[in-house]
């Protein structure tokens, strides 16, 4: 007995279905690069969140930086991103930093883990909002002596001319005694970046101010950032920065970033 064939009808509909399964997945991999991380091109991030059941792995993101009168460090942070549910994603990373120069091993700088929430797409009345909450556990020579908490607001307005965000998060109970290269009392940041979706291109810059919990007085930086889409779910980061004061700290990043599924990816 032989089974029956499908007629030239009913193969066009099963390739239509086939089409419309696959390309919501591929075309949301492909826009990976229009998602601002925090230091991954630019300290400044934007309003959105991956998908849910979606993952993002920033496989070696590299910070190099420097000021006058200090020897340069180095650290790297593996980071996992995951879409746990709509409109909410979990980062869990290990920092990983070496101070100074010769063959000092890499030490750990805390147990990063934070949570990104979106609350609402952005459209023509509004722009899109989203909160932060992060917390920094002990561990490792470099981390700080007690769990350090930050909550935050994230703003994002698209226009014509690209999009601009605006950043604000505050370290509740920090005092001097937590005190490291990375926290501060208080950080607020704008940035803006352009997108150019035929290189699948992006091109941003932005500008911090922060009290950083060892020191009295407001610190600024600026920084150039690029990303690009180099694969159908991967992407790389460069930036280059500087803190805007006497020692004159400078910075330089590069990364990437691999996005995968082990579900089917949803909407926003």
């Amino acid at each position: 007995m032989q089974c029956p064939r499908w007629s030239a009808t009913w193969r066009a509909h099963a390739a239509i279905l086939c089409t419309a399964i696959a390309v919501p997945g591929m075309a949301s991999a492909q826009t990976d690069y229009y998602n601002l991380d925090a230091g991954r091109p630019l300290r400044v991030e934007d309003a959105l969140v991956i998908e849910r059941h979606a993952f993002e792995w920033q496989v070696a993101p590299l910070r190099f930086s420097g000021a006058r009168g200090r020897k340069t460090a180095f650290a790297v942070e593996p980071e996992l991103a995951w879409g746990i549910m709509p409109r909410m994603q979990l980062e869990v990373g290990v920092p990983l930093r070496r101070e100074g120069e010769g063959r000092s091993a890499l030490g750990a700088a805390g147990v990063d883990v934070s949570l990104l929430y979106a609350l609402n797409a952005e459209t023509l009345s509004w722009p899109g909002l989203a909160l932060s909450v992060g917390a920094v556990a002990p561990a490792g020579p470099f981390g700080p002596e007690r769990m350090l908490v930050t909550v935050g607001g994230i703003a994002t307005r698209t226009t014509s001319a690209g999009r601009v965000h605006v950043n604000a998060h505050v370290t509740p109970g920090a005092t001097s005694r937590d005190a490291s290269d990375d926290a501060s009392r208080w950080r607020v940041g704008v940035a803006a970046d352009r997108t150019f979706a035929v290189q699948s291109t992006l091109l941003g810059a932005d500008v911090v101010a922060e009290q950083p919990l060892g020191a009295s007085r407001v610190q600024w930086s600026a920084a150039l950032g690029m990303r690009r889409q180099v694969g159908p779910r991967s992407a790389v980061d460069v930036g280059v920065g500087r803190r805007l004061g006497a020692q004159g700290e400078w910075f330089v990043t590069a990364g990437s970033a691999l996005s995968f599924g082990l579900f089917h990816r949803g909407l926003r």
